[in-house]
């Protein structure tokens, strides 16, 4: 068993998952990264072992309960115990809540709505996904009395994007979550707070920045006029989960550079 503190970040193949772990390898911490595609895990814990700290890669679906059950379950038979959880999965749905009359020559398909299994898919990855693996590893952060959450929620609960309404709807769920098991678990030692992500380039958001239109108009809502990075990001969640943040809980905090001011 590790003396390090354990991180498991969940969707931490690519992106701003995998730029938390390896933020947190550089502090010191032995991290699992968890997510569907197995090589990509493989590949993100290959780079944390070079880092010098004990790695994983884990595949697995936080929309399937047994497969949540299963990897926590190795997870702690391998490390011992976890002491932070990233829940950092998500996707993206763009599509309009129901038909758009006249829209479908501008925007082709969105003369359809958000089908029943869609807006089901969207809440299953983005708060299923994090119940999942609270109820996993949580009780033992509170037995211990202590443990670090952070989950990975949006800007959209500051202001309104069009197209978008299971995502934002399910990231404002999941941002209530935190302040519910925050009061709930703040007795126990355990801190849960959220980090509200602005437009930062990955692989969900590349046809966004890839559009100069769309980038151009993204960056002008934006009063520092750029995109952030996936370090700065992972900064955040960092100090999230320090010994420093003891006493930060039921925060959802914009890392955005300034949008939703």
């Amino acid at each position: 068993m590790s003396e390090r503190r354990v991180a498991v970040v969940t969707g931490g193949g690519r992106g701003l998952g995998r730029a938390v772990a390896l933020r947190l390898a550089q502090d010191g911490v032995d991290v699992v990264v968890a997510a569907r595609s197995a090589d990509e895990v493989a590949g993100v814990a290959e780079e944390l072992r070079a880092l010098g700290v004990r790695a994983d890669g884990v595949s697995v679906d936080v929309t399937a309960t047994e497969q949540v059950e299963r990897a926590a379950a190795r997870i702690l038979d391998d490390f011992g115990r976890v002491d932070i959880l990233v829940n950092n999965a998500g996707s993206l749905l763009y599509k309009p809540f129901v038909p758009l009359p006249g829209i479908a020559a501008d925007r082709p398909g969105f003369d359809s709505a958000i089908a029943d299994a869609e807006w089901a898919h969207v809440f299953d990855v983005h708060l299923g996904g994090a119940i999942r693996f609270l109820r996993a590893l949580g009780p033992g952060m509170l037995e211990r009395g202590s443990g670090r959450v952070v989950n990975v929620v949006s800007n959209v609960l500051r202001r309104s994007v069009p197209f978008t309404v299971g995502y934002d709807t399910a990231k404002g769920a999941l941002a209530q979550l935190t302040r519910s098991l925050a009061r709930e678990w703040a007795r126990y030692g355990v801190t849960v707070n959220a980090v509200a992500a602005g437009h930062f380039r990955t692989r969900m958001t590349s046809a966004q920045f890839d559009d100069e239109k769309s980038y151009a108009n993204m960056i002008r809502r934006v009063p520092m006029r750029r995109a952030g990075t996936v370090e700065e990001f992972a900064g955040l969640v960092a100090y999230l989960t320090s010994a420093e943040a003891g006493f930060v809980t039921g925060e959802v905090i914009a890392v955005d550079g300034g949008e939703t001011l």
